[in-house]
């Protein structure tokens, strides 16, 4: 299916191809852009309004800071009052009380601070002292209260100070019917001299006052403030108050029902949390997203519209590019229908030397060169025979040469001249091997045989001036090489390193080895050797693509070319000399069976 496919594609008309290829590019590149741009303006919305949550955060953190260190202060203050020190170490029987002179210094402290809704002292000790501002009703009996909110284990607690909220119908309350909504601060009140716990203080504050303090710089963020357990003490709604915090609507709810989640949901809303070192309140600030990222949806907009005109534009303005490049191929294809059909004066007009003008010159060239090759195809078909009548012709001469070497070999060995005999075997082998019937290519010890039959007959001429040797792996025997290709080399070092010697005896090497995937062949003299300056000439030559200057050694550039032409890149040569001990010319090509 995906060939057919595949397929399918392939024959559609370039137009076609052209708005396939460039209507999805700049779809793609418009909607990524779109996207990329819409990411990018709701990070950095996100990232300032987080910063503005956080300065909100910090100024009602402040704030609150202030309050809860002014109800400190005043504990402390009563704490080290000695009217108050009098009564915690009183018995209960003794009748105690609190002097005027004192009650009316804290009735000042409490008047001059409003936020501060009532002070209550319970004591095994004495009497609830109690204080309110607006009076609306009074403290529980120490015994309830004792009960309740479990006064001993107060006392036994090495937190001396802790904060709560105070919530009628929700937590248990102190005051009876007051329904306000009240932050407690209660602090284990020791008496001076053994600092053993002997009362509690509880000092409330309206809730409404600690609302009042962030509700001026909230805007139209939502903010919760939380006690160290994680109750909600005050947020700007009021109805999750004395509640837990995960209770809130920005929390994760896993399922329905139960199953709290202890995060927010932070593909819903923007939060910021600061604690508070104090007194371990957490102010929590969030905004809903949507709200934020409102201003957002135009960019969608726009990029939805943009892709919709980009298509269409993209339709229009691929049409007509393809219509330029189509047109031209168009009238090109239509003359070579009719070159196909017999007419050879099919011309198409260039109207630019662009590609496609490139193209039509270059038909109209071929349409040219076509016609001439065809009234040139007898001269050439007769041209063909008579190469064939001479190739025929240039075997026949050495088949007859060969046959006659044999019958005077026949002849001198009859008349016991057994070594002009072996000479005339010797040449007559090397026409054979040469002949080889026509093949190209022959085997490697076919090609050592000639090679020996060379040399044999090298040092019959040399007798005191020529020894040799011949090594080859046997593995190697069966590999084919182009015949001919070893023996110039060999001529070469009998020319021109063992001749020119005089008073020595000189000695040929040639050697066939495997080296990984390359037969290596080595023809190695101890003759006059090649000057460094020659040598490097050669070597150069031999190494570069053109074969054209062949003075330097006609053998070497006729083995140099059929290596390149046969093997290409994969096969080397190159020679190694030294002046005055010898030479060496080294082989190298791709196996061959």
């Amino acid at each position: 299916m995906k060939t057919r496919r595949l397929q399918g594609y392939r024959n559609l008309p370039i137009r076609s191809k052209i708005l396939l290829m460039f209507v999805p590019l700049f779809v793609l590149t418009i909607t990524i852009t779109g996207v990329f741009s819409y990411r990018i303006a709701a990070t950095e919305i996100l990232n300032k309004m987080k910063a503005v949550q956080n300065g909100v955060a910090s100024q009602v953190t402040d704030h609150l800071n202030y309050i809860a260190q002014d109800a400190i202060d005043v504990s402390d203050y009563l704490f080290l009052t000695p009217e108050i020190q009098a009564l915690l170490l009183s018995d209960k029987d003794s009748g105690n009380y609190i002097p005027q002179d004192a009650i009316q210094s804290i009735s000042r402290m409490m008047v001059t601070r409003p936020y501060f809704q009532f002070l209550t002292l319970y004591s095994s000790h004495f009497a609830p002292i109690q204080f309110n501002n607006k009076g609306l009703s009074a403290a529980i009996p120490f015994e309830e209260y004792s009960e309740s909110f479990h006064y001993y284990d107060i006392l036994r607690n090495t937190n001396t100070a802790s904060w709560s909220i105070e919530v009628p119908g929700v937590t248990k309350t102190i005051f009876q019917g007051d329904k306000m909504n009240k932050v407690l601060l209660t602090k284990v009140m020791k008496n001076s001299r053994t600092y053993s716990p002997e009362g509690v203080l509880i000092l409330g504050i309206d809730e409404k006052d600690i609302r009042s303090a962030y509700e001026l710089v909230s805007g139209d963020a939502q903010i919760a403030i939380l006690n160290s357990d994680g109750i909600v003490m005050s947020e700007n709604d009021g109805k999750w108050i004395g509640y837990p915090a995960e209770k809130l609507p920005y929390y994760k709810q896993d399922g329905e029902g139960s199953g709290i989640g202890k995060e927010i949901d932070d593909t819903k809303w923007v939060s910021t949390l600061i604690s508070s070192e104090l007194t371990g309140w957490q102010v929590l600030v969030v905004q809903p997203k949507k709200q934020l990222l409102e201003q957002l949806n135009r960019i969608q907009w726009i990029t939805a519209i943009i892709v919709l005109v980009t298509i269409i534009l993209s339709m229009f303005v691929s049409w007509a590019i393809s219509g330029v490049i189509t047109k031209p191929v168009l009238t090109i294809l239509k003359s070579m229908k009719k070159f196909q059909l017999g007419n050879f004066s099919e011309k198409v007009p260039i109207l630019g030397m662009d590609e496609v003008g490139q193209l039509g010159s270059g038909y109209n060239i071929m349409v040219q060169r076509v016609k001439g090759l065809i009234d040139d195809v007898y001269s050439v078909e007769l041209k063909q025979k008579e190469a064939e009548l001479k190739v025929l012709q240039s075997q026949i001469n050495p088949h007859f040469l060969y046959n006659t070497l044999n019958t005077i070999a026949w002849t001198a060995q009859k008349n016991e001249d057994l070594q002009v005999a072996e000479m005339i075997y010797a040449l007559s082998n090397i026409f054979k091997i040469s002949l080889s019937e026509g093949k190209e290519f022959v085997t490697l010890k076919e090609e050592f045989a000639l090679i020996g039959n060379y040399l044999f007959l090298q040092q019959m001429r040399f007798p005191n001036k020529l020894t040799y040797e011949l090594e080859m792996d046997e593995v190697l025997s069966d590999f084919t090489l182009p015949k001919l290709l070893i023996q110039p080399l060999v001529e070469n070092a009998v020319v021109h390193g063992i001749e020119p010697i005089t008073g020595d005896i000189g000695f040929i090497h040639v050697r066939a080895t495997l080296a990984e995937d390359k037969l290596v062949i080595e023809v190695t003299d101890d003759g006059v050797g090649i000057p460094q300056g020659r040598l490097r000439e050669l070597n150069d030559k031999l190494a570069s693509v053109s074969t054209s200057e062949q003075r330097i050694s006609f053998a070497l550039m006729n083995v140099s070319g059929r290596l390149r032409m046969v093997y290409g890149e994969q096969s080397s040569i190159e020679i190694q000399s030294t002046v005055g001990s010898g030479t060496r010319v080294l082989l190298s090509l791709p196996v061959r069976r």
